[in-house]
């Protein structure tokens, strides 16, 4: 055990219950809980295989739940994960698990893309390949990464698909976007789901995924820790911005010519530990609100 295993050993039995504390006071509202607003095609936007567990799993098996049909279309190969396997290993050993999880949510249909991991870009042909899973599956509800994110794949995948929806011609459906590391500053989200039912399953699903080499207890914790923000008596929330679609392609264009999209993963820190969590969620927790209120301005989200 090295010193920084040993201090953190050390701090642990204090630094979770202070986490949990603090937290508790950060998501502290009283908002209205959304529904699932009836749709019956869903279609989710993952960069990468488990995307569509740690972010919104919980939303996924409750539309399920309700018999929508449930479209998940995988961005990247996977293929750049954290991990001991090789590059082939890892696509086969990832693409395996997402179809046990697959059952676990009630996901329908699997879309793989096969975009180089970590080299997302919106271009012509990821522009091409989106634009073809949407008019394919014609979704009520798309659910996608938000532009404000550690990961410059997730933040391309938001990029890309405003870039779509600006070439549409009066595209109409519910656009959702979710966390995953960065998680959204109270103050903007606008969409809280009750996901007490499925948090389990959710768990379960985030347990196939054993080929990553990284800790995903913070995303459930953070479940947990939202239900502060329901107005009603709740276990845990998966939380939402839910906006308008030209507020959506305001936000990505904006980020992309005003801020420096290419410095997000060292500016923020990724929210998958729950003894980083203060950490993840307070870096540069300004400049984040200032990222939502800068990009959404004029236009309601």
């Amino acid at each position: 055990m090295n010193a920084k295993q040993l201090i953190i050993g050390i701090l642990k039995p204090i630094n979770i219950p202070v986490t949990r504390f603090m937290l508790k006071r950060h998501y502290q509202a009283s908002k209205v809980l959304a529904d699932t607003t009836g749709a019956r095609k869903v279609l989710v936007l993952a960069p990468h295989m488990d995307d569509e567990t740690i972010g919104p799993g919980g939303v996924i098996r409750k539309h399920a739940n309700e018999g929508a049909e449930v479209h998940c279309a995988f961005v990247t190969d996977g293929s750049n994960s954290v991990s001991d396997l090789s590059k082939d290993e890892l696509i086969h050993t990832r693409m395996k698990e997402m179809e046990e999880a697959k059952g676990i949510l009630g996901i329908d249909s699997i879309h793989y893309m096969g975009l180089p991991d970590g080299k997302v870009e919106s271009n012509e042909e990821s522009r091409r390949k989106f634009r073809d899973i949407i008019e394919t599956v014609q979704p009520d509800i798309i659910y996608c990464t938000s532009y404000v994110d550690a990961h410059t794949d997730h933040t391309q995948t938001a990029k890309t698909l405003a870039d779509v929806l600006k070439d549409m011609e009066d595209p109409s459906m519910t656009l959702r976007l979710y966390e995953i590391n960065c998680p959204i500053p109270p103050s903007f989200v606008n969409c809280v789901m009750d996901i007490s039912d499925t948090v389990a399953d959710k768990k379960r699903a985030i347990e196939v995924f054993s080929s990553q080499a990284i800790a995903f207890d913070g995303f459930l914790e953070l479940n947990r820790l939202k239900r502060e923000l329901a107005a009603e008596d709740i276990q845990a929330a998966e939380v939402f911005v839910e906006p308008t679609i030209p507020a959506f392609i305001q936000h990505c264009e904006y980020l992309e010519n005003e801020y420096y999209p290419s410095r997000f993963p060292e500016l923020f820190k990724q929210a998958n530990r729950t003894d980083t969590l203060l950490w993840a969620i307070y870096k540069n927790f300004r400049l984040k609100k200032r990222l939502y209120e800068n990009s959404f301005r004029g236009k309601e989200n």
